[in-house]
Parts: structure tokens; sequence; C-alpha cells
């Protein structure tokens, strides 16, 4: 073999090696441009995101503080709202107390002024001072008659009088707003007076002084139940003991 030949073959060895490295070079090259153009649209995609999802941190974390803002605000009036009315709260429970100590000082004024001694109940009802009973006097419609409850509260009444011999009362008298026919002659004025009456009797029957005593009809002018039902009627026909002073009207009682 010649040495021309020789050097031909290995020239043409030569080119076909570069040849095939430069054909794999830019095979890989293009791969890997590929893989890089596909890399950077992930990248991007990916930084969109995190963007979006930073800007939806960032509204969010702005919308919890509005919301904080709010609620603390709201939380500082309900706290205000709550001294106010715990305020409001002392006020009244010391307004009733002065309230109930003002009655008790009219009460213990009118015991004495009367001539009622301590163990004597009084009630106050409407601004009217009354001697409390065991039982109601109450009465059937149209009658004076007492039933056996209201004899035993005349009884407790005429004993607690004849303890206390300075105590001046006030029998009254009521009537419900039934009406007496026309031409009857009687009606709820007369009523109520004889109704007093009858007390007033049974009391000094039992031994209470007469100047102890005096006797009123108020008719049906002072309700304490519904004249509309029958309840309220009963309730109507009624007399009532009142603290009465023996010299004149009581000026600055409770004062």
């Amino acid at each position: 073999m010649s040495m021309n030949f020789t050097l031909k073959l290995l020239g043409i060895i030569l080119v076909s090696s570069l040849a095939l490295t430069s054909c794999v070079s830019k095979k890989k090259f293009k791969q890997l441009e590929d893989e890089k153009t596909a890399l950077a649209s992930t990248l991007a995609q990916s930084q969109e995101k995190v963007n979006m999802l930073e800007g939806k941190v960032a509204s969010l974390e702005s919308e919890m503080e509005s919301e904080k803002n709010r609620l603390n605000g709201e939380i500082a009036n309900i706290k205000k709202d709550l001294d106010a009315s715990k305020s409001e709260l002392a006020n009244a429970k010391k307004a009733v107390a002065e309230k109930e100590a003002q009655i008790a000082k009219i009460k213990s004024d009118v015991k004495e002024a009367f001539g009622l001694s301590s163990d004597v109940a009084v009630s106050e009802v409407n601004g009217d001072m009354y001697v409390k009973l065991e039982n109601p006097v109450q009465y059937g419609s149209g009658s004076t008659r007492l039933n056996r409850n209201a004899r035993k509260s005349i009884e407790s009444l005429a004993k607690m009088m004849k303890n206390n011999p300075n105590m001046r009362l006030l029998i009254e008298g009521h009537a419900d707003g039934q009406k007496y026919p026309s031409g009857s002659g009687m009606d709820n004025w007369q009523l109520s007076v004889n109704r007093a009456m009858v007390v007033v009797k049974r009391l000094i029957r039992q031994g209470v002084k007469p100047e102890q005593l005096t006797v009123a009809g108020r008719g049906d002018t002072a309700p304490v139940g519904d004249n509309k039902t029958k309840d309220g009627r009963s309730q109507n026909r009624r007399t009532e003991a009142k603290p009465n002073p023996a010299t004149g009207k009581i000026y600055n009682i409770g004062n």
C-alpha cells in the first residue's frame, strides 16, 4: 500500500469522525436548548403562581388586620356599654334601697302618728296606708253578710285595737260595679256604707271603743279588680281598715 493511499484513508476517517462528532453535538445542544426552554416556561409559571399567592396572602393579611381592628372596636364598645350598664344597675339598686328606706320610714312614722304598735302590720297601696288583715273582708253580690274568714279577721283586728287604745281606724266599705235597679231604694254608695257599718258594729261588740272608729263608704269608685270579670267584682266587694288620725291631717310624713 502506497503512502499516498494511506494518507487519503486517514483523511477520510478523520473527516468522517469530525462530521459524526459535529452531528451528535448539535443534537445534544438542541435537546438541552429545548429542556432550557421548558424549564424557563415552568419557572415563569411558578413565578406567576408565587406572585399570585403572595398577592392573596397580602390581601388576606390586610383583611385580617381590618377585621381585627373592627372586632377590637366592637369589643371596646361592648365594654363601654357594659360599664355603663353596671353603673346604671348600681344606681338603680341604690335608688331601690333609698325608696325602701323611705317607705319603711313612712310606715314607722304612720304607726307612731296613729298610735300603732310595732306588731301592727301596715301596707301601702297606691299611696294609701292600710292595716293588713289576716284575711280580706269580702261579701257576696249585693250582700253585707260576713263570712267565717271575714269574722276571724275582724276578731283579730278588735284584739289589736284593744291592745292599742290610741289606735284610730277608718273603716271603709266598697262595692263592685253592678248597679241596683232604678227605684229599688238602694245604690252602691249606701251598700258600701252598710258594709262598713257591719264591721264597725262587730268591732264594738268585740270591745273596741266607738271613738276609735270612723265609718266611710266609697261606693264603686275605688275598684282594686276588673269589674268586667267575676273574680274582679269579688275583690271589689270589700271593707278595709285605714289608719285615721285623732288630731286631723298629718303633714310631712316621711320627710
